[in-house]
């Protein structure tokens, strides 16, 4: 069992940029009609907890050129609660463009289920971005914060050691199994660059006037698949250039996208959210 406390929270949102008020100790009263009557762990922050888990568990399925994850929300993981993890036996799928290796999991706060899903190793990229029009070469030509094409949104960031081991810390994990000085090793975790997906999603909220304490928004879902191959290769500072944009106008159903070297994303995701008020009214 793993105890979530303020400080796990703390690390994984400062070291990912997260600013969403749901996970600050000082300031989570000021959201609108806020149910939790206290801080709840980041979304990405329970993905990263499941990729670490299921590595240090030594996974039976075979490693491929992706990485899936599929989570459902279910209900939130908050200071105090113990987290764990069951994942069932992988199962094996052919289609026409290659395998997939899949297995159920449900990770629990303190017994009760947080996020259901699947964690799936792929031949091919298995989730489907409209943002993969763009090329790296035009994007990497516009500035930080650009919006274009109406909803379209730039954010960049970069690959910092520090943030992923700090992070690492905030799931509970070993860093030395991804980054330790005294072995030259640095491969960061797939969840570091996925999860600053949090920080573009929020910043292309403000940037489009939505206000995020009146009418704050919990994740549904995410549908999120990484390149392996790209992920490896990922070096300190390398800069990532994500590219965020709503799914057929709905501003709760967003795609994202992010390049680095390659003119091939390193990810491509889909999330959905909902504003809270919708859930309360339910």
């Amino acid at each position: 069992m793993y105890t979530l406390t303020q400080l796990h929270i703390d690390i994984a949102r400062n070291a990912t940029d997260d600013f969403n008020l749901f996970h600050d100790p000082m300031r989570w009263q000021r959201v609108s009609d806020n149910p939790f009557q206290g801080t709840i762990a980041l979304g990405f922050q329970l993905g990263l907890f499941v990729e670490t888990q299921i590595q240090q568990s030594a996974s039976s399925i075979e490693p491929r050129r992706y990485s899936v994850y599929e989570f459902t929300f279910v209900n939130p993981a908050k200071e105090g609660d113990e987290l764990s993890l069951v994942v069932k036996t992988p199962r094996v799928s052919n289609t026409e463009l290659g395998k997939q290796e899949s297995q159920r999991l449900v990770l629990k706060a303190s017994g009760r289920p947080s996020l259901m899903g699947f964690y799936r190793q792929s031949d091919f990229m298995s989730v489907k971005s409209s943002l993969v029009k763009y090329k790296k070469e035009d994007i990497v030509q516009l500035a930080d914060r650009t919006l274009f094409d109406g909803d379209v949104f730039l954010k960049r960031k970069w690959m910092i050691v520090g943030n992923a081991k700090n992070y690492l810390l905030s799931a509970f994990a070993d860093q030395t199994r991804y980054i330790d000085e005294f072995a030259d090793k640095v491969r960061f975790p797939q969840f570091y660059p996925l999860s600053l997906m949090s920080s573009a999603m929020l910043e292309r909220a403000q940037a489009l006037n939505y206000d995020l304490i009146q009418n704050p928004m919990i994740y549904l879902s995410q549908n999120l698949c990484i390149d392996n191959e790209q992920l490896d290769k990922l070096k300190s500072n390398d800069c990532l250039n994500m590219l965020v944009a709503p799914i057929e106008s709905d501003s709760g159903h967003l795609t994202c996208a992010g390049w680095v070297s390659n003119d091939s994303p390193l990810f491509c995701a889909e999330v959905k959210l909902m504003p809270l008020s919708d859930i309360l009214s339910q």
